[in-house]
């Protein structure tokens, strides 16, 4: 397990019992089989779930009701105050919405201290006037954007996205691979191989418990060395996606299985990197 205090660069935090603001989420979870998806997961679980010093925490926005990512938002503010470390929030936005009310959202969202980028899980594509409103906007704020980009569309998104070049993103899950075949693992390889090469991004080193049956070093083997060998320590950052990963196993899983290649690959200085100090600049939690 990891000895240093980690930063975790992808989470949800989510009390459904409270607010109703993830109306597809106990049908994700039992489709999944994992039910217990739909169950509040707060900071307290959270912090039971890692059983390791948490030095820093980004926070995904995981809404599905309309807009409801700008309620989510004040909620994690309120949990940033007496979080004892620092908290970074990545919003989300509509991308249906017209020009001047998606811009009205995400300057409501940039009133936060807490604010740091945006990411939009389904409905934006490159090439579209909503993208190029959220290009735009984050890269005159150096905001970050975290980008849902899969095998299928990745090149559209490098070619669009090298019209921003001061943009900062990242990468979220390695690229989504959609699959454990053969197939899949090449077309998620070719794109990701093309995205190391021909940008400036970071990537995250998580989500992969959305596609594989367990966290075990035998089954994350291949995928962890592959983005290592593709994008190095220095690009890739530690996320965990919980609680979705846990579909596949819980927290410590995770940490074991990808600290064997920490432990085995990585010096002291590229193990910093990739657990604390890539995500930790990147999202300014100084």
């Amino acid at each position: 397990m990891p000895t240093i205090p980690i930063v975790d660069a992808h989470l949800h935090l989510w009390h459904p019992t409270a607010n109703d603001w993830y109306p597809r989420l106990r049908e994700f979870g039992t489709a999944a089989g994992a039910p217990e998806l739909a169950n509040d997961f707060l900071l307290a679980d959270y912090e039971r779930a890692a059983g390791v010093e948490i030095a820093g925490l980004v926070h995904i926005s995981a809404t599905t009701a309309p807009h409801a990512y700008l309620d989510e938002g004040r909620w994690i503010d309120g949990i940033a105050a007496t979080a004892g470390r620092p908290v970074a929030i990545i919003g989300s936005a509509d991308p249906a919405l017209p020009e001047t009310e998606l811009l009205a959202h995400l300057d409501r969202q940039a009133q936060s201290p807490n604010f740091r980028g945006l990411r939009v899980f389904s409905g934006l594509h490159p090439n579209t006037p909503a993208a190029e409103t959220i290009a735009a906007w984050l890269q005159d704020r150096d905001g970050v954007f975290d980008l849902v980009a899969h095998p299928h569309d990745m090149l559209d998104w490098i070619d669009f996205l090298a019209g921003y070049p001061q943009l900062r993103v990242v990468l979220e899950h390695l690229g989504l691979p959609q699959g454990t075949t053969e197939d899949d693992r090449a077309a998620w390889h070719n794109a990701l191989s093309l995205a190391a090469k021909e940008t400036q991004w970071l990537c995250k080193l998580s989500g992969l418990g959305m596609i594989c049956p367990d966290l075990s070093w035998q089954t994350l083997e291949y995928w962890l060395e592959s983005s290592v060998q593709l994008w190095g320590w220095r690009r890739l950052m530690f996320g965990s996606n919980m609680p979705i990963d846990t579909m596949a196993g819980s927290y410590a899983d995770l940490l074991a299985t990808v600290d064997h290649l920490v432990g085995t690959d990585a010096t002291d200085q590229e193990a910093e990197f990739f657990y604390r100090g890539n995500a930790f600049d990147t999202y300014r939690l100084g």
